[in-house]
């Protein structure tokens, strides 16, 4: 297994810039309009951060030269930007937990009231709207007599036999029967709609076809979509051993190797956020030989390890733009493969001047699966990237009492198809 302890200042270097990143803001101001509580429209220019969860202020520009005004949810009725539209409004929101280990056995919502820039999903005869106030909380509205409802939801344990099971307050479905009751077949349809943003999207799309209502306006599905491109380029390994009894490993001083790499990625970029997430997954070859010497008094021992990988590796990616560049960070896990290996070792005793030696394996029964941890930065442009990664690996050893460790150190240069 690896050693996480080894690795712990590499990881806290990679979340500290990530925050830095995520903390550090570039502007992009893009047209828009904002609509004034007296109906007034303006238009201009909207800082615009294709926003994950739903923003709570907004800065807008009449003019690109301007300085900008901050409007918050009570200045303002409406604003869009992007073919997509915010509406204000003083909201009931349910803020209980939703994670499995954090739910309670209460089935009742936990409602906080809240003023905020709802998204308008579908805005017709019958509207939806969407607020996501947090990275997993997510609250739907439709809106009757002027007036924003809640489609209220809550997970909760309830006990079945003496063991707690997870059960659903949807009572959002009962909302929407009436809500939609134009449609003769929602009730048949409401029966396999989730609480979840793509589930109330189908939903509303079966009910606009079903119901002669005209639709004003339908936000657009953002989708997520792959990058494929390859690598190419260096790596440099040093390899090395941890044991009481292996002196002839641990003392052998093996050098660098320096090898060539390549392979494939597949990117898979996330939507929102102007796709700055991804999860980036690659087959990269990987290989290492190093040559190592270990004397005592009556004999000297050479080794020779050496190993060829196919390697799968899974990253998750953050990239910001910076002028006509972008920078990125990844960090996630390596399983390497192992397709090639040398593992060879040469006793020559030196007692009685005799010149015998002994050849064989410097290690016994040697593991064919590493895994690894992976923190790397780099700069795109346009098609090409540039990339500094470095790995640790648990090595080749499976032996409780010979502790194995490769670092490695990437130099690669990539092209995006």
């Amino acid at each position: 297994m690896i050693n996480f302890k080894k690795i712990y200042r590499p990881g806290l270097l990679l979340i500290g810039l990530l925050t830095f990143q995520l903390t550090f803001s570039q502007e992009n101001y893009i047209p828009g309009y904002v609509i004034k509580n007296n109906t007034d429209t303006l238009f201009g220019f909207v800082d615009y951060r294709n926003w994950e969860s739903n923003p709570d202020r907004i800065k807008f520009k009449t003019n690109i030269e301007n300085d900008p005004v901050i409007f918050y949810p009570t200045d303002i009725n409406e604003f869009k930007v992007d073919k997509e539209i915010y509406v204000s409004g003083i909201v009931d929101t349910e803020v209980s937990p939703i994670h499995t280990d954090r739910l309670s056995d209460d089935p009742q919502v936990n409602i906080k009231v809240d003023t905020a820039f709802l998204q308008t999903l579908f805005k017709g005869k019958k509207s939806l709207y969407y607020y996501r106030f947090s990275l997993d909380k997510e609250n739907f509205y439709i809106k009757q007599n002027g007036e924003f409802e809640l489609l209220v939801y809550k997970k909760y344990l309830k006990k079945q036999l003496g063991l707690p099971v997870i059960n659903e307050n949807k009572k959002y479905v009962g909302q929407l029967i009436l809500y939609l009751n134009d449609c003769e077949t929602i009730t048949q349809k409401l029966e396999n709609t989730s609480y979840g943003q793509n589930s109330l999207i189908k939903l509303f799309q079966y009910y606009y076809k079903c119901s002669p209502s005209e639709i004003y306006f339908q936000k657009e599905k953002e989708k997520a979509y792959f990058e494929i491109g390859v690598l190419a380029g260096a790596s440099v390994t040093t390899l090395k051993f941890q044991s009481d009894t292996y002196d002839y490993l641990v003392e052998a001083g093996y050098d660098p190797s320096v090898n060539f790499s390549a392979g494939l990625y597949f990117d898979l970029i996330l939507p929102r956020n102007h796709g700055k997430w991804s999860f980036n997954n690659e087959i990269l070859y990987s290989s290492y030989k190093v040559t190592g010497s270990y004397e005592n008094y009556y004999s000297t021992t050479t080794t020779e390890i050496g190993y060829s990988y196919l390697k799968i590796n899974s990253l998750i990616r953050f990239k910001y733009p910076v002028g006509q560049f972008f920078i990125f960070l990844n960090g996630g896990f390596s399983n390497g493969f192992a397709i090639s290996e040398t593992n060879y070792k040469k006793l020559e005793l030196d007692y009685n001047s005799t010149g015998s030696h002994i050849e064989g394996s410097a290690l016994t029964d040697p593991r064919k699966y590493e895994q690894g941890l992976i923190f790397g930065a780099g700069s795109r442009y346009d098609r090409f990237s540039f990339e500094i990664r470095y790995e640790t690996g648990n090595g080749m050893s499976d032996f409780r009492n010979l502790k194995s460790s490769a670092k490695r150190y990437y130099f690669l240069l990539g092209y995006r198809f």
